[in-house]
């Protein structure tokens, strides 16, 4: 399976959308232009490889938002069903139509909580940074162990609650800002977030971190080049993905800043 990323971004971008001509070029330069979803995304390609699926996979993407990996596993899959599902009904309506216009046809979204949808038997359910958007007592293990078939896989991707940073911390100050009001969930080291996937009843089947120095070092310069302006984020960003990709070839598995863990439901020994 080839997983690409980012085709969708002409579509939800409300600049590239804009300016459709000057954002094709751009794109054809520089690729996918946010260096955090970049980054989450050679993450999320690298877990894939852990998990084996059906050409004609039920998957649910969970906290869809403009539905990158939606995407990207609909053009890798052909013959699947992507459920995407997100409570924010703006980032929805953009999804639906960046699927009218991309053409894809085998991407169907929800606006609701997992708790709420009536889809079942999934054989994958991911979330990528999404739960630590939510408190602890309300991510919703329960509703995607329920929603799975039995031998399906769930992966959750999620910032570790221990963050190491290169520069000084005055440098981030409106980031932790912002971090402190909306990352409630960010609760989990790598050890607690494998019990928790163990309490609600998976058996985990992969558990890593990833996010070391030189993605560290990338998404830094990222973020001071775009509070620096446009032309500060176009000379950063190239600097940013070499950063990532560094990291992805030399980052080891003893810490990181963030952290994912991959459960299995255990098909029922019932008879």
């Amino acid at each position: 399976m080839e997983l690409t990323f980012g085709t969708s971004q002409i579509f939800t971008s409300e600049r590239m959308k804009s300016k459709p001509k000057l954002a094709r070029l751009f794109k054809s330069v520089f690729g996918y232009t946010n260096v955090g979803n970049y980054a989450r995304f050679t993450i999320f390609k690298k877990l894939m490889k852990h998990i084996d699926l059906p050409q004609n996979a039920k998957i649910l993407d969970l906290g869809a938002g403009y539905g990158e990996y939606s995407f990207s596993l609909a053009k890798a899959l052909p013959k699947a069903k992507i459920h995407s599902l997100d409570v924010d009904k703006e980032r929805i309506a953009t999804l639906n139509e960046a699927i009218k216009a991309s053409g894809t046809n085998n991407i169907t979204t929800h606006c609701t909580y997992t708790e709420q949808l009536e889809e079942r038997e999934f054989d994958f359910i991911f979330s990528i940074d999404v739960f630590e958007h939510i408190t602890p007592k309300e991510m919703p293990f329960k509703a995607a162990y329920d929603r799975l078939k039995p031998g399906g896989y769930f992966m959750v991707k999620i910032p570790n609650k221990h963050q190491r940073t290169l520069l000084p911390e005055r440098y981030f100050e409106e980031h932790h800002e912002w971090l402190e009001e909306e990352h409630v969930g960010q609760v989990y080291n790598l050890e607690d977030l494998w019990k928790r996937f163990i309490g609600e009843g998976f058996r985990v089947v992969h558990g890593s971190y990833s996010d070391g120095w030189f993605s560290r070092l990338g998404w830094e310069a990222a973020y001071l080049g775009k509070k620096a302006g446009l032309l500060g984020q176009i000379l950063s960003l190239p600097f940013a993905k070499l950063c990532i990709k560094i990291d992805r070839l030399v980052h080891g598995n003893s810490w990181g800043n963030a952290i994912q863990v991959i459960g299995i439901k255990e098909p029922s020994c019932q008879p």
